[in-house]
């Protein structure tokens, strides 16, 4: 299945120089990708933005859960545990399961990782809506 997102979309897009250009793969409830974070991307000098961690954690969920074919979907709740800092300019990789479906509510994990140690990880709770109107 193809999951077709905008290509200004700040996770994924590929015509959104500010964003993170995220080349995401995914199967099964699960996405995994690599990212290297530019200095537009900082908070702290050479230290990325929480918020722009949070964003890429929720990109990674979002496309675990479309990878069930559940694409009409909303973050409800996102809980962002930051265990070390986050660099500028050096590769990490993302990854995401969907943990369990109750009804329309889809629980997903994300990690965000340098050399198989976490720096970041979230929680989601993912709604699916009954029809979506743009």
């Amino acid at each position: 299945m193809e999951l077709d997102f905008s290509d200004m979309c700040f996770g994924c897009g590929k015509k959104n120089d500010c964003g993170l250009q995220l080349n995401i793969s995914y199967n099964n409830g699960k996405s995994w990708a690599k990212v290297v974070f530019k200095e537009h991307h900082q908070g702290w000098k050479g230290i990325v933005h929480g918020g722009v961690i949070a964003a890429a954690l929720d990109e990674m969920m979002a496309y675990a859960v479309g990878s069930t074919g559940r694409i009409s979907t909303v973050t409800v709740k996102l809980n962002i545990t930051y265990r070390k800092p986050v660099k500028v300019g050096e590769e990490y990789e993302l990854e995401s399961e969907v943990v369990e479906s109750k009804g329309r509510k889809i629980y997903v994990r994300a990690l965000l990782k340098k050399e198989n140690k976490v720096h970041a990880e979230a929680e989601g709770l993912y709604f699916e809506l009954k029809e979506v109107k743009v």
